[in-house]
């Protein structure tokens, strides 16, 4: 039932023109700053971790971020890796660095729960939201905003399973833009794909 409240939620929130702060809240986290913010895993934001951005990351994404973007389609480019080398270098810390694509992946060692490893799309769409605030507080985002997330439903739009997604929005066009980390393994470019797409069923396998 838990999670049937959670998505009730999540659903009510957005409609309503929730902020990243207000998704945050529904999971019991505080804002992110640069010297603490929470980081998920082991499905559903079941366990936390608090910790601070390196200073090698920050120098990453500074990197990442320069030149400036010229146009929004290049700056959601800078975002996709930005997400990438944020899971790297967070990963390493929370042991999250192993982390493979999907949800249910089977691990060979049977010592090893594959809970404390793997991260959901909830956990995911949680640590990349937190990212997006990050990257605006460090002043690297010209052309979006963080969004709150999206979801998309069984069955709805060919869809076979719940998903959920971190969002941004085009300042200037009101456009609203997917980032979704779930698809691959840790620390691969995020997919920052068009809302009204990713909503219809789009996964990267999909045929074009």
């Amino acid at each position: 039932m838990k999670i049937v409240a959670i998505i009730l939620t999540l659903f009510l929130a957005s409609c309503a023109g929730g902020t990243p702060v207000d998704y945050l809240r529904i999971h019991d986290i505080s804002p992110p700053s640069l010297q603490h913010f929470t980081h998920c895993h082991s499905y559903g934001c079941q366990k936390k971790v608090e910790v601070n951005l390196p200073a090698k990351t920050k120098r990453k994404l500074i990197k990442n971020f320069t030149p400036a973007a010229k146009s929004a389609e290049e700056e959601r480019a800078q975002i996709a890796r930005a997400i990438g080398i944020f899971e790297t270098d967070i990963g390493a810390i929370t042991g999250t660095h192993s982390d493979k694509y999907g949800t249910f992946r089977i691990y060979k060692d049977e010592n090893v729960n594959p809970a404390d490893l793997q991260q959901d799309c909830v956990d995911e769409s949680t640590n990349t939201t937190t990212y997006l605030m990050l990257l605006n507080q460090m002043e690297m985002l010209h052309f979006h905003r963080p969004a709150f997330p999206t979801s998309r439903q069984p069955f709805w739009g060919g869809n076979t399973w719940w998903h959920q997604s971190a969002v941004i929005e085009e300042i200037d066009t009101a456009q609203r833009f997917t980032v979704d980390s779930w698809f691959e393994d840790n620390g691969h470019p995020a997919y920052v794909i068009p809302l009204e797409e990713w909503s219809s069923g789009w996964n990267p396998l999909s045929p074009e």
